[in-house]
């Protein structure tokens, strides 16, 4: 549990930190960003009102409920942890999610955001060398990708030594 927790609160907090810099830093920019690697990196201050990748763009009144089913994950996560066997490969790993649902969804439910309403601070901009980007992110969303990651390897990874060890008891009978 102690690793879940430590993972959560460092990087919900660097996560919210982050933001509270992007907001302070950028939004007083002109065109609200600055290039970092050019041209690779660049950091640019946008508030994402709708879901993920902006597949609905605007949530409206419905941005406070998705906002608080993203801290019922954290409880979700919690109720995992303790109920699965996990190691502390694991245990980071949920604590990432959790970090990102955290501060995802504080930004969603109470960030407020220019013209009204609330919205997730996203502000990394990565610039494809051809023109064009991968869509902004924040912290969260890097969490919520490293702790997806980690889930997706090591699943492929037991797949991989379940054939393998299959395949050795097959071949010594």
């Amino acid at each position: 549990m102690a690793w879940f927790t430590l993972a959560t609160v460092i990087g919900g907090g660097c996560d919210l930190q982050t933001k509270s810099w992007a907001e302070e830093s950028l939004g007083t920019l002109a065109g609200k960003s600055m290039m970092v690697i050019e041209p690779w990196l660049e950091f640019s201050l946008t508030y994402n009102r709708g879901t993920a990748f902006s597949l609905i763009p605007d949530l409206g009144a419905t941005r406070l409920i998705f906002g608080v089913l993203a801290l019922l994950t954290i409880g979700l996560l919690v109720f995992v942890l303790l109920h699965w066997r996990s190691g502390r490969g694991e245990a980071l790993a949920l604590g990432a999610l959790a970090g990102g649902a955290l501060g995802n969804g504080l930004d969603r439910a109470f960030r407020e955001a220019p013209g009204g309403g609330t919205g997730v601070v996203d502000f990394i901009k990565l610039n494809y060398p051809w023109g064009g980007s991968w869509p902004i992110f924040n912290i969260a969303d890097v969490l919520v990708a490293v702790g997806l990651g980690y889930f997706i390897i090591r699943t492929i990874l037991e797949r991989g030594k379940a054939r393998t060890d299959g395949e050795a008891e097959a071949a010594a009978t």
